[in-house]
């Protein structure tokens, strides 16, 4: 297996590892059943020479008799990319030799080879007589989105989508806001991309800096209310004073029981924009500032800081 499309390379690297075993131990075989496996649709190659391949087009239920006669043509089976039974939402397919027995294991690969051949050539002619995207219509949410510039009109998700994102991104509030920027200038579209493009987020909506939860508000008021239960009125009161505990020692018998305790917070400096928003010189400078901070503390918590830019391997380990 490697990552690319040079099928003859993977075969031959199959071929020399299979040879050097044989070298040292038959494997089980006869002229009857070829190489013996303990299930029966494997008898023979025991071959199964696959490619995972983007079909978006050819994929899809619009065109799925075809895709089906192609691969009955040449032989092969479709699957999802996670294995037998799979299905696959994002139009990227197994597809793989469906013989086994009778046949030699180039006579296999070719198979798959011509098969995924003939449904690349299916896929280019669907991909020229597709009607060219509208500027401003609906598009398909999904990991085809890789880019701000992929989100050229309103997403819309699977049925029975659960993010909150899906929930609340009306076309209203996506045609009030798309193409704006907030205070830091981080765009709408760059803060629901990542939502957009994993429909399997539980949020999908991530604030390019302090001034999105005012610019958008009409969007992010929804989310945080319906996460948090924390009204657009609402207040927070923050307090990091650890004398207000009331949490007395337990007792050793408890203490014991107790493997470690972990209390963290998250903070992002006022004057920088935030995840979705920064910049790498930005983040260079926020680590500058925070590690400066952190070395001018004393007593048990003064230490050394590693930045992971420089650390060394043996610092890693």
């Amino acid at each position: 297996m490697e990552k690319g499309a040079d099928i003859g390379k993977v075969f031959t690297r199959l071929s020399i590892g299979a040879a050097a075993i044989e070298k040292v131990a038959k494997f089980a075989n006869d002229t009857h059943l070829g190489y013996i496996t303990s299930c029966p649709t494997n008898l023979g190659t025991a071959m199964r020479g696959s490619v995972h391949i983007k079909l978006p087009l050819l994929g899809s239920k619009a065109n799925k008799a075809a895709f089906q006669k192609i691969a009955d043509d040449f032989h092969v089976q479709i699957r999802g990319i996670h294995g037998e039974h799979s299905e696959t939402d994002d139009g990227v397919f197994d597809i793989s030799n469906r013989r086994r027995l009778g046949r030699s294991e180039v006579d296999l690969v070719q198979d798959m080879y011509n098969g995924v051949k003939a449904m690349i050539e299916a896929e280019k002619k669907l991909e020229a007589s597709a009607p060219k995207p509208v500027a401003g219509a609906d598009i398909k949410a999904g990991p085809h989105l890789k880019k701000v510039e992929d989100l050229t009109g309103f997403p819309v998700f699977p049925a029975g989508n659960k993010s909150l994102l899906c929930k609340f991104l009306t076309k209203d509030i996506y045609n009030k806001y798309k193409g704006k920027k907030d205070k830091a200038g981080v765009s709408f579209e760059q803060m629901i991309l990542s939502g957009s493009q994993n429909i399997d987020s539980g949020i999908g909506l991530y604030a390019g800096s302090h001034d999105s939860y005012t610019t958008f508000s009409d969007l992010f008021d929804k989310v945080i209310e319906e996460y948090h239960g924390h009204k657009k009125d609402g207040k927070h009161v923050s307090n990091m004073d650890a004398t207000k505990l009331k949490c007395p020692p337990f007792k050793p018998d408890e203490a014991a029981m107790i493997v470690s305790t972990r209390i963290r917070v998250g903070r992002n400096l006022a004057e920088f924009p935030l995840g979705p928003g920064v910049t790498k010189a930005q983040r260079d400078q926020i680590e500058k500032t925070v590690s400066e901070a952190l070395k001018k503390m004393t007593g048990e918590h003064a230490g050394t800081y590693y930045s992971l830019a420089t650390m060394s391997k043996k610092d890693q380990e």
